[in-house]
């Protein structure tokens, strides 16, 4: 407890002509008591921005009601002074709930909206069902203030009157949609679709962004036969809706409406539109998706997040065919490349054979490396040489790859090729692959072959043995 002595000479010092004392003086009466209430009140009108800022924290910190209630009246002062109060009533919490209440009934309009702004942000202990009446406030921005802050209260018991405002003036309703996209109940999706045959495109576009926002298929029909009337912004905002509710519409021109999207939105957008691709299994958005992939730089801390986007919608439409065709565009950047390539090992796409085994000799090491593992998912005879060349390629992680892929394969002429290499590769990593495919293809023929090892050798077949047992 700060002595009473300590509290006066504090006092006094929020008068010293120094405004570094004032300073000081108000920020060490945020230790003190209700004593230093008003003077500090009195301090936030300093010349001084500093003290200004000392006093009203040291006001936040003593808190309680006494300080709330002080605070009050600085609600109908200049705007600095209000956003002030604005602070300290919202810093200091649910005791400054039932000091609000009263001013709802404030004959000042902003009065009114301040307190409502002020219940919404401190949440505990707020009873939004003294909000509700200020639904028919006669100031428009008191009324949409209150029906912003039922949504943010969660207070379902009032979506009846929320959706009675939504013929209110256009800033109520968008408050009442917002509100009404919040507390996500089925019962307001009826009158939200009244609202699509407004005059005012802002509150039809709004109508169209709840409906997806709240999620239930009721809305389908409704957004639909929106799309096939509506015009720009809002047939792609119908259309976008009806992806959030997980229904790809069957209106022409929804392959172009989702091409556009990805292509001129952002990420939030783009997976939007990636969800009515895998709906839509049009192979017609590959290359567009193909080579947004490729744009993507791993530096960017989301970078694995959206390739795993990217890649789960192309294999729900993606077609051999059309990942072949990306792979002779050379508009697709390597990444792009290396993804199609992933997708057709995964695919198993025999047809891509020929294709993939030309990508092993172009100059970017992922598009070769990618080229020799798809090829070993899909096992096909006539990739076996292409692999075997590989094993003698001049690159080290080609070489890695090409015994792995073999290894996979398991393939008995590869043993022979595989065996010829240990004496002359340089890379550790590369022989323990090469050791791990020859066990693959014939453990016993390397077991009985590791006595003729070097003993750098040995030890590499050694552990693999150990792993593989």
């Amino acid at each position: 407890m700060m002595p009473p002595q300590k509290i006066r000479k504090l006092i006094q010092d929020l008068s010293h002509p120094d405004a570094a004392k004032r300073r000081n003086a108000a920020e060490e009466l945020a230790g003190g008591d209700e004593r230093g209430i008003y003077p500090l009140i009195r301090a936030l009108r300093d010349e001084s921005p500093g003290v200004q800022d000392a006093a009203m924290r040291s006001l936040i910190s003593i808190g309680g009601e006494t300080v709330a209630y002080m605070v009050l009246p600085l609600l109908r002062e200049d705007s600095f002074l209000r956003n002030t109060a604005i602070i300290m009533l919202r810093d200091i919490g649910p005791v400054s709930v039932p000091l609000l209440y009263p001013l709802l009934k404030d004959k000042d309009d902003d009065v009114r909206k301040f307190s409502i702004d002020l219940l919404m942000d401190i949440r505990f202990d707020v009873d939004p069902g003294q909000i509700v009446p200020m639904l028919r406030d006669p100031n428009a921005n008191v009324r949409a203030s209150a029906a912003k802050a039922l949504g943010a209260l969660d207070f379902r018991e009032a979506i009846p009157m929320l959706v009675e405002v939504l013929d209110d003036e256009e800033w109520v309703c968008f408050s009442s949609l917002e509100a009404l996209g919040v507390l996500g109940d089925e019962a307001a999706v009826g009158p939200i679709i009244g609202l699509l045959g407004s005059g005012s495109g802002t509150i039809r576009y709004a109508a169209i962004e709840t409906l997806g926002r709240l999620g239930f298929p009721s809305a389908q029909h409704a957004l639909e036969q929106h799309m096939l009337q509506a015009e720009d912004f809002e047939k792609t905002a119908a259309l976008k809706s009806l992806l959030q509710i997980g229904i790809v519409p069957a209106v022409p021109g929804t392959l172009d409406l989702l091409l556009a999207m990805f292509s001129g939105g952002d990420w939030d957008e783009r997976f939007i539109a990636l969800r009515g691709f895998a709906g839509l299994k049009d192979p017609r958005a590959v290359k567009c998706v193909i080579d947004a992939g490729g744009s993507l730089e791993p530096s960017d801390p989301e970078w694995e997040d959206r390739l795993y986007m990217i890649r789960s919608s192309l294999r729900e439409f993606a077609t051999c065919e059309a990942l072949v065709e990306t792979l002779t565009d050379p508009s697709i950047r390597y990444r792009g490349r290396v993804i199609a390539i992933e997708l057709i090992g995964d695919l198993r796409c025999a047809a891509a054979v020929p294709r993939l085994i030309k990508c092993i000799e172009v100059d970017v090491r992922d598009v070769r490396r990618a080229s020799i593992r798809a090829l070993a998912d899909i096992r096909d005879e006539e990739s076996k040489s292409a692999l075997l060349d590989a094993v003698d390629d001049y690159d080290s992680h080609v070489r890695k790859a090409a015994v792995g892929a073999l290894g996979k394969i398991a393939d008995p002429e590869a043993f022979a090729p595989i065996l010829g290499m240990l004496g002359t590769e340089r890379y550790q990593d590369v022989l323990e692959e090469a050791m791990r495919a020859l066990l693959e293809i014939d453990r016993d023929a390397l077991v009985a072959r590791m006595a003729g090892f070097d003993e750098r050798l040995r030890l590499i077949a050694d552990r693999c043995l150990q792993v593989s047992s």
